[in-house]
């Protein structure tokens, strides 16, 4: 689950500051050929394949959560029926609510899932950074319909009742990286609610960026503590746009 499991990360709260610039994932086909390569939907093998590891991006380390990690530990993937998943009310949040309860995308079905943590190596009093990485497999239609109903979501939704008893609001669109075929990034903030004790509730800023690449789906996600201004870090964000992008 993107919301538990995405953590660390600080920063100044700068739309989209953290990446840098980066080109679009098919710019050199496109150059080559004329035309965009078409898209093709990566199985099971092929997608974990694309999750970047430890090799592909010096002082981090991985840790899977679902699926054959590049760190060799294999949790077995249940693909779930996205059509028998819960409704969220109001409508309009089902996509954000998607991303921030799977993530997934209640819309549209995958085929295929990996998920990790990425985590940064603690050395010289660097912060430990955890970013939620999950890649997901779909037709390339339905790649393309996840993206639109985030924006339509982004654009419509206030908030939405999380899956055990938290509550998420504010969503509020950034500036995303120029990164694969199509980038929306955005912050949310979880509120979870006061203990029987009389403690508030605790506001929990959390930063999303979903990205297509072909009929590849990459959701990025960081989670700060109380009052900071989350960021995915430029070279975690790099690193796997690439992966994806080359076998892809």
């Amino acid at each position: 689950m993107a919301a538990a499991t995405a953590c660390g990360g600080g920063g100044d709260g700068t739309g989209g500051g953290a990446h840098g610039p980066t080109g679009p994932a098919s710019t050199a086909a496109v150059a080559a050929t004329g035309t965009a390569p078409a898209a093709r939907m990566l199985d099971q093998r092929q997608l974990e394949q694309a999750a970047v590891a430890k090799t592909d991006l010096p002082g981090w380390s991985t840790g899977t959560q679902f699926g054959h990690g590049p760190d060799g530990v294999t949790i077995k993937v249940v693909i779930t029926d996205v059509a028998r998943l819960p409704k969220v009310s109001p409508a309009a949040c089902t996509a954000l609510a998607g991303i921030a309860m799977g993530p997934v995308s209640p819309g549209h079905q995958h085929h295929a899932l990996f998920e990790q943590d990425v985590t940064r190596d603690v050395k010289d009093g660097k912060d430990d950074s955890v970013v939620g990485d999950t890649l997901l497999a779909y037709q390339p239609a339905d790649a393309v319909g996840v993206m639109k109903d985030l924006r339509a979501s982004l654009t419509a939704c206030d908030s939405f009742p999380g899956g055990q008893g938290e509550r998420y609001t504010r969503p509020v669109p950034v500036a995303a990286p120029s990164v694969g075929d199509d980038a929306v990034e955005y912050t949310i903030t979880q509120v979870v609610d006061g203990d029987d004790d009389g403690d508030a509730p605790v506001d929990v800023p959390f930063r999303f960026l979903v990205v297509r690449v072909g009929a590849t789906v990459v959701v990025l996600s960081a989670m700060g503590f109380p009052g900071a201004h989350p960021e995915i870090p430029a070279e975690v964000v790099t690193a796997q746009i690439a992966k994806v992008a080359k076998l892809g």
